[in-house]
């Protein structure tokens, strides 16, 4: 080993090189580290992306949603919140009335703009233990005190990409309808209602932003027509997000597996996040291929170099060099080119995530749920990619390294 990596050095540092050789392998090492820079980029990006989806979802949707299996919903919520935060793990409980419902707006000889919504009713107080709703009030003082039932007048917060497609400013009246008594196609009824906007909701999330209006948890009862101490549902927010499956089903088991049902946030999203981590995946495949390219270049160029090293590799057989030594010459020879083009895209890429964490580049958060490239670096993949590269270049030098290690000396030598 010591012998082949001695000819190795010697061949690497030697001036007798051709130039052409010597741009061609400064050619690989570039593909080689742009690949692994772009590759270690994509993957911190695509990290940052779906740990930017979970934070949204988990700040705008209890982690575990506890329902009734009942028609008539949940009745005596005290009691059950009560024991739902005995349960390990919890650590928040608030309940909410949740409906579909028609908001609309209109103003004097303006045609008047309708829209599918839905109404959440909840007790702000509480449900800041579940997710962080004041975070995402504007203005924060005048919804809160809507939410709490100290506005007055009949009052909602509705969400900011809802509110511009009704035209509806700070003030202004929406009309919200409802359906009422019993389902009679012959006879369909509804309730309409007249509610201030005190207050707008700006999650960064269109889905949410288009559909969600919040009013007083009281007011919703007695709109939808509950039963006092009856709500749609209970939000629990749990100590470990991960952990919101087991916690839901722990909850079910306290509360009556038969009586209850329970909704996690990974459950009700699996789709989304597992079509994150596909994309992922795909992406390392596709960027991969930058690298394989550049592999090539490594074949060409140690095919090159077993060219212009004939009469040496000759002369080293019959003086009795080993093939293998022979073949393990050029192996480290083209693993070179890989370490370096591997240690300089991994350096790159690194900087480039710290780049974007610490400056970041800005995107439009109106049409993106997030106003910035989000990134999180993780070991494991810049390590998998690194592994990846070398692997690739290793395989890359076996076929050159085998043609220079099955040389036959004689015919070298009576032929140069």
């Amino acid at each position: 080993m010591r012998f082949a990596a001695y000819i190795a050095r010697r061949h690497l540092r030697s001036r007798r090189r051709s130039r052409f050789v010597s741009r061609v392998t400064a050619t690989a090492i570039a593909g080689i580290t742009i690949g692994v820079m772009v590759l270690d980029l994509t993957l911190a990006i695509m990290n940052g992306l779906h740990v930017e989806l979970r934070r949204t979802f988990v700040d705008n949707m209890p982690m575990v949603t506890i329902v009734s299996t009942r028609p008539e919903g949940l009745r005596d919520v005290g009691a059950v919140m009560d024991r739902i935060g005995a349960v390990p793990g919890v650590e928040g409980v608030a309940p909410f009335v949740r409906q579909e419902v028609v908001a609309s707006f209109g103003r004097r000889g303006v045609p008047a703009q309708h829209r599918a919504a839905v109404v959440w009713g909840v007790e702000p107080d509480l449900q800041e233990a579940v997710t962080p709703l004041s975070r995402h009030l504007l203005p924060p003082e005048g919804s809160l005190r809507a939410l709490r039932g100290a506005a007055g007048a009949p009052a909602v917060v509705v969400g900011a990409e809802l509110a511009a497609s009704l035209y509806a400013g700070l003030g202004d009246t929406l009309v919200i309808t409802t359906p009422r008594g019993e389902l009679d196609l012959q006879n369909l009824a509804s309730e309409s209602r007249r509610f201030v906007v005190a207050g707008f909701l700006d999650t960064g999330l269109y889905d949410f932003d288009a559909r969600f209006v919040y009013m007083p948890l009281a007011a919703a009862q007695e709109f939808f027509g509950y039963a006092p101490g009856g709500v749609t549902a209970v939000g629990v927010r749990a100590r470990d997000m991960m952990a919101a499956p087991a916690l839901g089903e722990a909850i079910r088991r306290e509360l009556g597996p038969f009586d209850y049902a329970a909704n996690d946030w990974i459950e009700l999203n699996r789709n989304l996040f597992d079509w994150v981590r596909y994309e992922k995946v795909m992406m390392f495949l596709l960027l991969g291929l930058v690298i394989l390219v550049a592999a090539f270049n490594i074949v060409g160029i140690l095919t090159m170099m077993v060219g212009e090293r004939r009469r040496e590799i000759g002369i080293l057989l019959s003086m009795g060099a080993r093939r293998r030594q022979i073949q393990t010459i050029f192996l480290i020879e083209g693993c070179y080119v890989g370490f370096w083009g591997t240690a300089l895209g991994t350096l790159l890429g690194w900087l480039g995530t710290v780049y974007l964490d610490k400056v970041g580049i800005r995107i439009p958060g109106d049409v993106y749920f997030m106003d910035h490239v989000p990134v999180v670096a993780q070991a494991g993949d810049f390590l998998g990619v690194a592994a990846a590269a070398l692997v690739i270049t290793l395989l890359a030098t076996l076929l050159p390294s085998g043609e220079a290690a099955r040389l036959r000396p004689m015919d070298i030598i009576r032929y140069t």
